[in-house]
């Protein structure tokens, strides 16, 4: 079937099959075959999930091509790349008028700041946001949804503020681009590649494979699985646009991989979860559909021996997160002085949350591993309002304005600090201070001193605010504007903050502040791993997609986390709480799935009652425990304290027979001497 694949050379072809059936390996080989033909790597495009799925791809590429040239030359990219390259190409800027300068999360949250000085009920103003961007993933006209009165002012509000940053939404990068793609003017970026090979398909929007359709000149191929549909935040997957994809288009080769590979009883496992809910390829969306998916047939691979009768499949019981984190790594770290130096490449580890990554990351270390949780901590965090708790916002914001004087955002940003409302009022008077005098809002920020001191006056309210935040931006500029490399993380008081440190240990020393900005904007949109073999990777859910490991470990996994607590509240309706439960399903099938020999479950029974809340634990009851001096549980007469009782995923309970037993913490430590 890879051979077929490979050497096809029809126009369109869709490769379907369950997890780990070899989807992204068909991709790979008909990549490595059109090289071979002859085609120019340059034309070929592969489209990829996140960074870190383009990384395991380009890894196997020049794995298998021996030539790392030709392997550099293939375009592989995620979606959203694709489209801020399409619309930074003149014909899209001059007919769009738009600048593809993607707001990154936390310049976001000054666009929602801006956004409430309309006066509209904060979660009213979110759900109208959250609903254009719905629309705009479905590629659905404006004209054909948006309603007058306070949703047609949002929108028109919304285009303003972005039109004087200079910059667009995330969200509405595809509409955008599609729209353009589809437009006479973009006649010229159409068929852009050749050869373009999309994998895991069902994870874009409509809008996304509208796009990736229009950019394939000779031959599209699009591969997935509904069941393995991941939803991140502020993502609308279109799961139909994957199964309805050869009814829609004409003379469409349909390959089904039916043979899954690796350990039988990690498949075993894995497939059992497709029993349940909306799996078995059932499509949430506004018109829900199925389509048969077959979970094939069971080609072990082996699993490795590195510990004495290690299953393949294995859940272990522990009394506490503390235990857990304490006695897993222990685990891990006679797993790889066992194996031998590098194993730890092939060990990914899958956190519910930032918190949890952190820790183990911490605990890791303390192991004497090196250890990366890029993917889920990455982004700048902080409270603009208080100094105090935005210093890496401030260093990122100043490293901005280093990079590009001319960056509208950064000057936004800059403006909003250490104010209660990010001086959204005084912003939102620029604004329209701006368009009265024909100038953009840079441009008026730029000649609001001396129209002050011209004046006497403020021109609008609060304007003699943002004169001065414009003045000390405009000093540290002139005072850094030279500044490289290290001296410049210096000049940004970033050397030592948590969020530059993988961007740090990137850089050489002789970097502008252009090279460090886009090290920094890609780490915080859609981060990658060191490129280290001794690094062992921690890993979102959501972070799986597009890449696998011999060892798989899932630790914190009770209800509240995966599921994550929304699924159980009785305040939201059911058919909310299925949707969510079914999504949460879909993301554990897709990461315990990418286990090659090992999977490990990993879960405790109870947690401190604070720590269960603060992290959104599901608490089944609450009891007081004894407890001794440095924690331990004591006799009669020591200190008492609440403990939430916590269960173990209910998606263990659906796998039913192909789950094994648990096992003990503890027990498991003991029988390897580790206690």
């Amino acid at each position: 079937m890879f051979e077929d694949i490979a050497h096809y050379e029809g126009r369109l072809a869709k490769v379907c099959g369950p997890a780990r059936s070899g989807k992204t390996e068909a991709l790979l080989s008909r990549c490595v075959a059109l090289v071979e033909d002859g085609i120019a790597p340059n034309s070929i495009l592969v489209e990829v999930s996140s960074a870190l799925s383009a990384q395991a791809f380009r890894g196997r590429l020049r794995a298998v091509m021996g030539q790392k040239e030709d392997a550099d030359k293939v375009r592989i990219a995620t979606a959203k790349e694709l489209c801020v390259e399409v619309l930074s190409c003149e014909d899209a800027l001059a007919a769009t008028g738009r600048r593809p300068r993607l707001l990154s999360s936390a310049e976001y949250n000054f666009f929602l700041e801006d956004m409430k000085t309309l006066g509209q009920p904060v979660r009213r103003l979110r759900k109208m946001l959250e609903f254009f961007y719905a629309r705009w993933s479905l590629l659905e006209e404006e004209r054909d949804w948006l309603e007058p009165g306070e949703e047609s002012k949002a929108r028109a509000h919304a285009a303003k503020l972005l039109e004087g940053y200079g910059a667009m939404l995330s969200q509405e990068a595809a509409y955008v681009c599609a729209r353009f793609l589809n437009s006479d003017a973009g006649a010229s970026a159409r068929g852009l590649y050749a050869y373009v090979l999309c994998d895991d398909y069902q994870n874009l929007s409509h809008a996304e494979q509208t796009c990736l359709c229009l950019l394939a000149g000779k031959q599209l191929i699009v591969a997935g699985d509904p069941n393995q549909e991941v939803s991140k935040r502020g993502e609308h997957p279109y799961a139909r646009g994957f199964v309805e994809f050869e009814t829609l288009r004409r003379n469409v080769r349909v390959f089904e991989l039916a043979q899954t590979y690796g350990a039988s009883e990690v498949a075993a496992f894995s497939n059992a979860l497709c029993a349940h809910g909306s799996m078995n390829g059932e499509i949430l969306s506004k018109e829900p559909g199925t389509v048969a998916c077959s979970h094939g047939e069971i080609n072990e691979d082996g699993a490795s021996s590195a510990l004495p009768d290690a299953p393949a499949v294995m859940c272990v019981k522990w009394s506490t997160p503390e235990d857990e984190l304490n006695g897993l790594t222990k685990y891990i770290r006679a797993l790889a002085d066992e194996e031998g130096e590098g194993s730890e490449g092939g060990m990914c580890i899958v956190v519910p949350n930032r918190r949890w990554a952190r820790m183990v990351q911490r605990m890791l270390e303390k192991r004497g591993f090196m250890a990366s949780c890029a993917p889920v901590a990455g982004g700048i965090g902080g409270d603009p309002r208080e100094l105090d708790r935005a210093h890496a916002l401030i260093a990122r914001t100043k490293l901005a304005l280093l990079a590009d004087e001319h960056d509208g955002v950064a000057w936004r940003c800059w403006c909003g600090f250490d104010n209660h409302l990010t001086n959204s009022d005084a912003w939102g008077g620029l604004v329209s201070y701006a368009a009265q005098k024909g100038l953009s809002p840079l441009e008026a920020l730029s000649t609001l001193g001396d129209v002050i001191q011209k004046l006497g006056s403020e021109p609008f309210s609060r304007a003699s605010v943002l004169a001065e935040r414009y003045k000390s931006g405009r000093a540290f500029i002139e005072k850094n504007a030279s500044r490289k490399g290290f001296a410049l993380l210096r000049a940004l008081g970033a050397e030592d903050l948590f969020e530059f440190l993988d961007v740090s240990a990137l850089m050489e020393g002789d970097e502008s502040a252009e090279q460090v900005e886009k090290l920094m904007r890609a780490w915080e949109s859609d981060p990658v791993f060191p490129d280290d073999p001794r690094v062992i990777r921690i890993v979102s859910y959501e972070s799986m997609t597009g890449i696998e490991a011999d060892w798989v470990f899932a630790i914190a996994a009770v209800d509240g986390f995966v599921p994550v607590r929304d699924a159980f509240e009785v305040v939201s309706t059911e058919e909310d709480r299925n949707a969510l439960t079914n999504e949460q399903r879909r993301l554990f099938y897709n990461a315990v799935s990418k286990a090659r020999k090992h999977l490990v479950i990993s879960y405790f029974a109870k947690a401190a009652l604070e720590l269960a809340e603060q992290s959104k634990m599901q608490v089944v009851r609450v009891r007081a425990e004894e407890q001794g001096p440095s924690g331990q549980e004591g006799p009669k007469g020591f200190a008492s304290s609440r403990i939430a009782v916590v269960r173990p995923s209910m998606f263990l309970a659906e796998a039913g027979d192909a789950c094994p037993g648990s096992i003990g913490g503890q027990a498991l430590l003991a029988q390897l001497g580790l206690n």
